[in-house]
């Protein structure tokens, strides 16, 4: 694993994620509750599919106006779903660390939280921010990854902004 990703599901409680992961399929990791109890939902060994289409470039991103991508310049061309469709697959064909996470590279972290509106979710608790950051702490020495490996989903995938936005970490 490469990458760990943060999601914050619309939802009050543990339980009700659970629910969801059971009818659905699975969906991340780990799933930690309000209270903080960490609960792991998957082997890290099973490829979790909690990422969802790449709808953006790290070389857009890192680079700006320097990313020289053609293939990519046609793709930022296009209509709102064949543009995210298009990146999606230019992104796949490269390697970490050149493209964001894929389910393959990372390791999903759910966090309860209602969303509220458009733009925020409900804040983490100060237990749940305690508890993910004893997670990603293991998590940092059993990988050998760092806070610089840790990224919001909406950073990577097609989410409402406010997702995530109050976790911390180091």
């Amino acid at each position: 694993m490469h990458t760990i990703v943060l999601h914050q599901a619309d939802s009050s409680s543990a339980q009700s994620t659970l629910t969801a992961y059971w009818s659905g399929g699975n969906g991340a990791h780990f799933l930690i509750a309000k209270g903080g109890r960490i609960i792991q939902t998957a082997s890290l060994r099973m490829r979790c599919y909690h990422v969802g289409r790449l709808f953006r470039s790290r070389c857009l991103e890192l680079r700006g106006v320097q990313c020289r991508d053609a293939r990519l310049a046609e793709a930022m061309a296009l209509g709102w779903a064949a543009r995210i469709k298009a990146i999606d697959q230019l992104e796949r064909q490269k390697t970490w660390p050149d493209r964001f996470p894929v389910n393959g590279d990372s390791i999903g972290i759910e966090l309860v939280g209602r969303h509220l509106d458009d733009t925020a979710y409900e804040a983490l608790t100060s237990q749940q921010l305690d508890s993910l950051q004893w997670l990603l702490d293991q998590l940092y020495i059993h990988f050998s990854l760092d806070g610089g490996d840790v990224f919001r989903h909406p950073l990577v995938s097609y989410k409402h902004p406010g997702e995530a936005a109050s976790a911390t970490w180091q």
